[in-house]
Protein backbone atom coordinates (compact mmCIF):
# COMPACT_ATOMS: atom_id res chain seq x y z
CA UNK A 1 0.00 0.00 0.00
CA UNK A 2 1.16 3.56 -0.75
CA UNK A 3 1.80 5.93 1.72
CA UNK A 4 -1.33 7.74 3.49
CA UNK A 5 -1.98 11.28 1.89
CA UNK A 6 -0.56 14.20 3.23
CA UNK A 7 -2.64 16.07 5.76
CA UNK A 8 -2.17 20.00 6.45
CA UNK A 9 -0.92 19.85 10.00
CA UNK A 10 1.44 17.25 8.56
CA UNK A 11 2.25 19.87 6.04
CA UNK A 12 2.87 22.73 9.03
CA UNK A 13 4.50 20.60 11.44
CA UNK A 14 7.42 19.26 8.55
CA UNK A 15 7.57 23.27 7.45
CA UNK A 16 8.28 24.32 11.30
CA UNK A 17 10.94 21.49 11.44
CA UNK A 18 12.92 22.76 8.61
CA UNK A 19 12.22 26.11 9.76
CA UNK A 20 10.31 27.92 6.90
CA UNK A 21 6.33 28.97 5.99
CA UNK A 22 4.00 26.66 3.80
CA UNK A 23 3.64 29.10 0.79
CA UNK A 24 0.07 29.71 -0.70
CA UNK A 25 -0.96 30.92 -3.74
CA UNK A 26 -3.64 33.17 -2.88
CA UNK A 27 -6.54 32.71 -5.83
CA UNK A 28 -3.73 30.46 -7.51
CA UNK A 29 -1.14 32.37 -9.38
CA UNK A 30 -3.18 35.70 -10.49
CA UNK A 31 0.12 37.18 -11.45
CA UNK A 32 0.08 34.57 -14.74
CA UNK A 33 -3.63 33.96 -14.88
CA UNK A 34 -6.84 34.76 -14.14
CA UNK A 35 -7.59 34.69 -10.56
CA UNK A 36 -10.04 32.01 -9.00
CA UNK A 37 -9.65 29.82 -12.07
CA UNK A 38 -8.19 26.31 -12.98
CA UNK A 39 -5.60 27.15 -14.75
CA UNK A 40 -4.58 29.64 -12.10
CA UNK A 41 -4.62 26.96 -9.33
CA UNK A 42 -3.01 24.53 -11.71
CA UNK A 43 0.15 26.82 -12.66
CA UNK A 44 0.44 27.26 -8.79
CA UNK A 45 0.84 23.88 -7.89
CA UNK A 46 3.46 23.35 -10.76
CA UNK A 47 5.36 26.05 -9.78
CA UNK A 48 5.84 24.24 -6.29
CA UNK A 49 3.40 26.22 -3.74
CA UNK A 50 2.25 24.16 -0.83
CA UNK A 51 -1.08 25.10 -0.86
CA UNK A 52 -3.52 27.30 -2.83
CA UNK A 53 -6.46 29.55 -1.64
CA UNK A 54 -10.01 30.12 -3.33
CA UNK A 55 -13.13 31.68 -2.74
CA UNK A 56 -16.65 30.30 -2.30
CA UNK A 57 -20.12 31.31 -3.12
CA UNK A 58 -23.26 29.85 -3.82
CA UNK A 59 -25.33 29.83 -6.72
CA UNK A 60 -28.94 30.52 -6.93
CA UNK A 61 -29.30 26.45 -7.20
CA UNK A 62 -27.43 25.55 -4.65
CA UNK A 63 -23.84 24.91 -6.23
CA UNK A 64 -20.32 26.05 -4.68
CA UNK A 65 -19.08 28.36 -7.17
CA UNK A 66 -15.37 29.76 -6.72
CA UNK A 67 -15.13 33.20 -6.58
CA UNK A 68 -13.77 35.99 -5.17
CA UNK A 69 -16.31 38.92 -5.42
CA UNK A 70 -20.20 38.44 -4.01
CA UNK A 71 -20.67 40.29 -7.91
CA UNK A 72 -20.01 38.89 -11.02
CA UNK A 73 -18.40 41.94 -12.58
CA UNK A 74 -14.98 42.43 -11.74
CA UNK A 75 -13.61 39.46 -12.82
CA UNK A 76 -16.13 37.68 -15.74
CA UNK A 77 -18.44 39.46 -18.84
CA UNK A 78 -21.26 39.11 -16.40
CA UNK A 79 -23.09 41.10 -13.52
CA UNK A 80 -25.02 41.09 -10.79
CA UNK A 81 -24.67 39.03 -7.66
CA UNK A 82 -23.44 35.51 -7.97
CA UNK A 83 -26.06 34.01 -5.55
CA UNK A 84 -28.97 35.77 -8.22
CA UNK A 85 -27.45 32.86 -10.93
CA UNK A 86 -27.25 29.93 -11.35
CA UNK A 87 -24.80 26.91 -11.64
CA UNK A 88 -25.25 26.77 -15.65
CA UNK A 89 -25.71 30.58 -16.01
CA UNK A 90 -22.64 31.21 -14.28
CA UNK A 91 -20.76 28.37 -15.95
CA UNK A 92 -21.40 30.07 -19.10
CA UNK A 93 -19.42 33.19 -18.19
CA UNK A 94 -15.93 33.83 -19.17
CA UNK A 95 -13.91 34.36 -16.02
CA UNK A 96 -10.75 35.58 -18.30
CA UNK A 97 -8.53 34.16 -21.05
CA UNK A 98 -11.55 32.12 -21.43
CA UNK A 99 -11.50 30.65 -18.37
CA UNK A 100 -15.07 29.37 -16.74
CA UNK A 101 -15.90 29.97 -12.79
CA UNK A 102 -15.03 26.39 -11.27
CA UNK A 103 -16.71 24.45 -8.91
CA UNK A 104 -14.91 23.45 -5.70
CA UNK A 105 -15.33 19.66 -6.67
CA UNK A 106 -12.79 20.77 -9.37
CA UNK A 107 -10.48 22.52 -7.34
CA UNK A 108 -10.39 19.88 -4.84
CA UNK A 109 -10.13 17.31 -7.12
CA UNK A 110 -6.86 19.30 -8.70
CA UNK A 111 -5.43 19.64 -5.73
CA UNK A 112 -5.89 16.43 -3.61
CA UNK A 113 -2.67 14.22 -2.64
CA UNK A 114 -0.37 17.34 -4.25
CA UNK A 115 -1.34 20.12 -2.26
CA UNK A 116 -3.38 21.56 0.70
CA UNK A 117 -6.54 23.71 0.13
CA UNK A 118 -7.57 26.83 2.02
CA UNK A 119 -10.72 27.88 1.45
CA UNK A 120 -12.35 31.12 2.41
CA UNK A 121 -15.76 31.28 2.85
CA UNK A 122 -17.50 34.62 1.68
CA UNK A 123 -20.14 34.62 3.97
CA UNK A 124 -19.87 39.05 4.78
CA UNK A 125 -21.61 41.13 4.29
CA UNK A 126 -23.87 38.67 2.40
CA UNK A 127 -24.46 35.51 4.17
CA UNK A 128 -25.24 32.04 2.52
CA UNK A 129 -27.34 29.54 4.04
CA UNK A 130 -26.15 26.72 4.72
CA UNK A 131 -23.04 27.59 3.32
CA UNK A 132 -20.39 25.59 6.02
CA UNK A 133 -22.74 22.35 5.80
CA UNK A 134 -22.37 22.33 2.01
CA UNK A 135 -18.51 23.19 1.93
CA UNK A 136 -17.68 20.07 4.35
CA UNK A 137 -20.14 17.95 2.68
CA UNK A 138 -18.28 19.06 -0.41
CA UNK A 139 -15.02 18.25 1.61
CA UNK A 140 -15.80 14.96 2.68
CA UNK A 141 -17.23 14.08 -0.72
CA UNK A 142 -13.51 14.57 -2.20
CA UNK A 143 -11.43 13.05 0.53
CA UNK A 144 -9.61 16.00 1.72
CA UNK A 145 -11.10 17.01 4.84
CA UNK A 146 -7.45 16.37 6.18
CA UNK A 147 -5.58 18.38 3.77
CA UNK A 148 -8.08 21.64 3.84
CA UNK A 149 -8.22 24.66 6.16
CA UNK A 150 -11.44 26.74 6.22
CA UNK A 151 -11.42 30.21 6.48
CA UNK A 152 -13.27 33.86 6.71
CA UNK A 153 -13.53 37.22 8.50
CA UNK A 154 -17.09 35.87 9.22
CA UNK A 155 -15.60 34.47 12.85
CA UNK A 156 -19.05 32.84 13.33
CA UNK A 157 -19.03 30.96 10.15
CA UNK A 158 -15.64 29.65 11.54
CA UNK A 159 -16.92 28.50 14.47
CA UNK A 160 -19.65 27.04 12.79
CA UNK A 161 -17.04 24.93 11.06
CA UNK A 162 -15.47 23.90 13.93
CA UNK A 163 -18.70 22.61 15.53
CA UNK A 164 -19.60 20.49 12.56
CA UNK A 165 -16.49 18.88 11.65
CA UNK A 166 -13.34 19.52 13.84
CA UNK A 167 -11.14 17.70 11.46
CA UNK A 168 -11.05 21.09 9.45
CA UNK A 169 -8.24 23.65 10.53
CA UNK A 170 -10.49 26.82 11.28
CA UNK A 171 -9.09 30.35 10.60
CA UNK A 172 -10.07 33.38 11.45
CA UNK A 173 -8.84 36.53 8.79
CA UNK A 174 -8.41 39.47 9.67
CA UNK A 175 -7.22 43.18 8.61
CA UNK A 176 -6.35 44.84 12.08
CA UNK A 177 -4.20 43.99 15.18
CA UNK A 178 -6.49 42.92 17.64
CA UNK A 179 -5.59 42.76 21.39
CA UNK A 180 -5.65 39.52 22.33
CA UNK A 181 -5.08 37.29 18.99
CA UNK A 182 -5.21 34.34 20.60
CA UNK A 183 -8.56 34.88 22.94
CA UNK A 184 -10.05 35.32 19.53
CA UNK A 185 -8.65 32.44 18.08
CA UNK A 186 -9.94 30.22 20.66
CA UNK A 187 -13.26 31.88 21.48
CA UNK A 188 -14.03 30.44 17.78
CA UNK A 189 -12.27 26.93 18.29
CA UNK A 190 -10.42 28.14 15.66
CA UNK A 191 -6.62 26.22 14.71
CA UNK A 192 -5.51 29.22 12.37
CA UNK A 193 -5.10 32.91 13.13
CA UNK A 194 -4.81 34.95 10.07
CA UNK A 195 -3.80 38.85 9.54
CA UNK A 196 -2.92 41.07 6.74
CA UNK A 197 0.94 41.32 6.92
CA UNK A 198 0.79 45.02 7.97
CA UNK A 199 -0.97 43.57 10.94
CA UNK A 200 1.26 41.11 12.20
CA UNK A 201 4.06 41.30 14.44
CA UNK A 202 5.95 39.03 16.49
CA UNK A 203 4.15 39.19 19.84
CA UNK A 204 0.84 38.01 17.32
CA UNK A 205 2.86 34.38 16.15
CA UNK A 206 4.02 33.95 19.64
CA UNK A 207 0.94 34.10 21.54
CA UNK A 208 -0.89 32.10 18.95
CA UNK A 209 1.88 29.84 19.45
CA UNK A 210 1.55 29.96 22.59
CA UNK A 211 -2.12 28.71 22.75
CA UNK A 212 -1.90 25.68 20.09
CA UNK A 213 -2.18 27.51 16.79
CA UNK A 214 -0.75 28.70 13.66
CA UNK A 215 -0.22 32.05 11.40
CA UNK A 216 -1.19 32.32 8.48
CA UNK A 217 -0.53 35.57 6.35
CA UNK A 218 -1.57 37.51 3.23
CA UNK A 219 -0.59 38.84 0.71
CA UNK A 220 3.23 38.68 0.86
CA UNK A 221 3.78 39.71 -2.89
CA UNK A 222 7.09 41.87 -2.51
CA UNK A 223 10.78 41.16 -0.77
CA UNK A 224 9.36 44.21 2.10
CA UNK A 225 6.38 41.98 3.07
CA UNK A 226 8.95 38.82 2.93
CA UNK A 227 11.38 40.34 4.71
CA UNK A 228 8.53 41.25 7.72
CA UNK A 229 7.92 37.70 7.66
CA UNK A 230 11.46 36.32 8.16
CA UNK A 231 11.66 38.93 11.17
CA UNK A 232 8.06 37.82 12.18
CA UNK A 233 8.09 34.09 12.06
CA UNK A 234 4.59 33.21 10.39
CA UNK A 235 3.31 29.69 9.75
CA UNK A 236 2.37 30.26 6.30
CA UNK A 237 2.34 33.37 3.59
CA UNK A 238 -0.05 33.81 0.65
CA UNK A 239 1.01 35.42 -2.38
CA UNK A 240 -0.76 36.64 -5.53
CA UNK A 241 3.02 36.42 -6.89
CA UNK A 242 4.14 32.91 -6.79
CA UNK A 243 7.05 32.14 -9.15
CA UNK A 244 8.59 35.58 -8.01
CA UNK A 245 7.87 34.54 -4.18
CA UNK A 246 9.38 30.85 -4.59
CA UNK A 247 12.35 32.53 -5.94
CA UNK A 248 12.99 35.38 -3.68
CA UNK A 249 12.47 32.38 -0.42
CA UNK A 250 14.94 29.88 -2.41
CA UNK A 251 17.60 32.55 -2.97
CA UNK A 252 17.59 34.02 0.65
CA UNK A 253 19.74 32.14 3.38
CA UNK A 254 18.53 28.91 4.91
CA UNK A 255 17.53 29.70 8.57
CA UNK A 256 20.27 28.51 11.38
CA UNK A 257 19.37 24.97 12.81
Amino acid sequence: MGAPPPTLRARFAQAAALGRPLVGGHRGNPAQHPENTLAGFRSAIDLGVDLIECDVHMSADGRLIVIHDHTLDRTTDGSGLVASHSAAELRRLDAGDGERLPFLSEVCEMARGRVGVCVELKQLPIAYPELEERVIDELARQDVLDDTAVISFSHSSVARIKGLEPRILGGLLMVSRPLDPAALMIAAQADLFCPHWSALDSEVVNSIHAAGGRVGTWTIDDALALSWCETCQPDSIFTNQPAQMLAEIASRPAPPA
